[in-house]
């Protein structure tokens, strides 16, 4: 169980715990490098509902079982809201304290000849005096080294993105902030966490694992980078040193995928020799595929205190046969809810760039990277327009006859002058245009590839307005109809769509309705499924599974009837208004009969033992055995 502690000033509020009052939905996710988060909603009736202020309540979220903070923060934004029942409550996010780094900048500065701590403790003094004592820190330890011939230069930056683009970005490592002491302690080290003997395994404590390799980053073809020429936008390159090739190559990725140049840049790099050493070392360890894992786990912890708690950086052993994995891995990010706690989200391996942290640290990277893909498929776009235009304006030659010579039906264009020798054609006539290949007719069915007198004329345009396309390249299509030739799949101009199926991960309908017709009274039509709860609804019937105490409740337009360990405990007849209970067996034990106002108890052989009417106030039994009582 976890208790959630707000403060205001002096004042705190329990807003969650065993005991009081309760929030929902709550979930913290931490990464590596990131800044945790904690989101959650609470209700008018939380005696923490209107004690909630953006950027000046802090939140804390400790765990009961050992004492430990797992979330130090303050609320972002908590904005309320009502629904269409009436129900009222805030969203509320919030962040920890890493994020306290960006209420700071840094004013423009060169550092010279320095090393990293000086560096480090000249950003957090900056950020010490402009913000308030709860929010200093104090530089900690520093395990990350670096030759002291760098220039770090800030310009009125964020303290946060200082240290991500001066430090972190250059020489890698990690930060974390923790409590001594009384006081707060931003350490910069090569990894947090430990090694553990904790393990993950198959049948033990792993619920679900997915593995995502990303190989979007690699280089195979590096060109480096160093400093800038004087006055010049120039760049130092290695080809002085490399044989005069300003590229360094993997020969063994090149094998794999091919040719994918890229750049590195070391800003204050003067020497080739050194940059060649820089970027053989880069193309070695930091360029590779990334790969990733997703890990639902149970945390053992908390019923059994021989496992150690899942914590950020720290290393664990998955083991999971069915899918090859077993190997020592680190977690990067981990998901917590309170709902839940016993089950974790981790993410292991290595640390895939989100859009969210590309933004945060590399806006301007971003922005250029946009321009240039919007700059590419713009090129690729003009290549096709320019090609299309001088195979038009026949700048490639072509021969244009009517057929037949007298009293035409159609013009057509060729590549010869012979309609019998020709390889492509282009028919126009009263009815539309077309298009003939050899290729286009085959594709389309035609074995031996037609003729351009005959056809098949599978690419069309025809007078009516019906185009007939293996590929269209544009920019824009507008009041634009799909229709994939059998109506499987249609979209019309109003947006309607017609499929047969639908996968999305999520799915927001906003003012509409779903309509669904299945094939059978009993196929599910709607699943909702998670962890070990699912809800079917079919034609028939709604049911509520729980698959780990096998129990279960269908609601049906006759009845509702309850399952334990899949045998049936009641049922309730919804014509009737009659309630059975039943043994493990399955047998009979105790029914109302609305109609008749009646009860009745039955024996182990589903015979009646007792009745008793409503109507009248009769009791009917074998015997009735009392003490100190006296029956008339």
């Amino acid at each position: 169980m976890h208790t959630v502690t707000i403060t205001n000033g002096v004042e705190k509020t329990t807003i969650h715990s065993d005991n009081l009052d309760r929030i929902s939905g709550g979930k913290i996710v931490k990464a590596v490098n990131a800044v945790d988060s904690f989101t959650f909603t609470i209700y008018p009736d939380n005696a923490g509902y209107n004690k909630l202020k953006p950027l000046t309540t802090s939140i804390t979220v400790t765990d009961d079982s050992t004492g430990k903070d797992i979330f130090i923060g303050r609320v972002l934004k908590c904005p309320d809201s009502m629904n269409e029942q009436g129900l009222i409550c805030k969203s509320v996010t919030c962040e920890g304290r890493l994020g306290w780094l960006y209420d700071s900048v840094q004013p423009y500065v060169e550092y010279k000849m320095v090393g990293i701590s000086t560096v480090l403790a000249s950003f957090i003094s900056k950020h010490n005096a402009q913000v308030g004592n709860d929010k200093h820190i104090s530089v900690g330890q520093v395990t990350v080294t670096g030759e002291n011939n760098y220039t770090y230069s800030v310009n009125w930056v964020s303290t946060m993105d200082a240290i991500s683009e001066q430090l972190v970005g250059k020489f890698g490592g990690e930060i974390q902030l923790r409590d001594q002491d009384g006081k707060v302690y931003i350490d910069y080290l090569e990894h947090i966490g430990h090694g553990t003997d904790t393990k993950i395994e198959l049948a033990v404590n792993l619920k679900t694992i997915s593995r995502e390799i990303d190989e979007t980053s690699v280089i195979t073809q590096l060109y480096p980078l160093g400093a800038k020429q004087t006055d010049s936008e120039k760049r130092l390159t290695i080809g002085s040193v490399n044989s005069g090739k300003d590229y360094i190559e993997d020969s063994a990725l090149v094998a794999k995928y091919g040719v994918i140049s890229g750049t590195q840049t070391w800003d204050d790099v003067t020497q080739a020799s050194i940059l060649k050493t820089k970027a053989t070392a880069f193309l070695k360890s930091a360029n590779k595929a990334k790969k990733q894992y997703k890990i639902t786990a149970v945390d053992l912890s908390t019923i059994d205190m021989n496992f150690e708690q899942f914590e950020l950086g720290c290393w664990y052993r998955i083991v999971n046969p069915l899918m090859g994995i077993d190997e020592d891995l680190r977690i990067i990010g981990i998901t917590i809810n309170l709902d839940s706690p016993e089950q974790s989200e981790l993410t292991f391996g290595d640390k895939f760039e989100t859009m969210t942290g590309f933004m945060t640290a590399k806006t301007k990277s971003l922005q250029t990277a946009i321009d240039d893909s919007e700059f590419r498929n713009r090129q690729v776009i003009d290549s096709k327009i320019e090609n299309a235009t001088k195979l038009i304006t026949g700048a490639e030659g072509g021969h244009v006859i009517l057929d037949p010579s007298e009293k035409p039906e159609r013009i057509l264009i060729m590549d010869t002058a012979d309609i019998n020798t020709c390889k492509s054609c282009i028919q126009l006539n009263y009815k539309g245009l077309g298009f003939w290949t050899p290729e286009l007719a085959k594709k389309a069915g035609q074995a031996d590839g037609g003729s351009a007198k005959d056809g098949p004329y599978t690419n069309a345009w025809t007078i009516d307005g019906n185009l007939v396309a293996s590929f269209i390249t544009a920019l824009t299509l507008t009041g634009l109809k799909i229709n994939n030739g059998s109506g499987t799949f249609k979209v019309d101009e109003n947006g309607n769509v017609v499929a047969n199926k639908l996968s999305s991960k999520s799915a927001t309908i906003t003012g509409g309705s779903i309509n669904i017709q299945t094939s059978s009274q009993n196929t599910s039509a709607i699943q909702l499924s998670h962890n070990e709860w699912t809800l079917k609804v079919s034609p028939l019937e709604i049911r509520i599974d729980n698959s780990t105490i096998g129990g279960h409740i269908v609601l049906q337009a006759g009845a509702m009837s309850g399952y334990w360990n899949n045998e049936l405990k009641f049922s309730l007849d919804t014509n009737s208004g009659n309630i059975s209970t039943y043994t493990d067996s399955g047998k009979k034990v105790f029914t109302v009969d609305t109609n008749n106002r009646a009860m009745y108890l039955y024996n182990e052989n589903e015979k009646t033992a007792v009745q008793c009417y409503g109507k009248t106030g009769d009791i009917m039994c074998n015997s009735i055995t009392t003490k100190n009582h006296t029956l008339d």
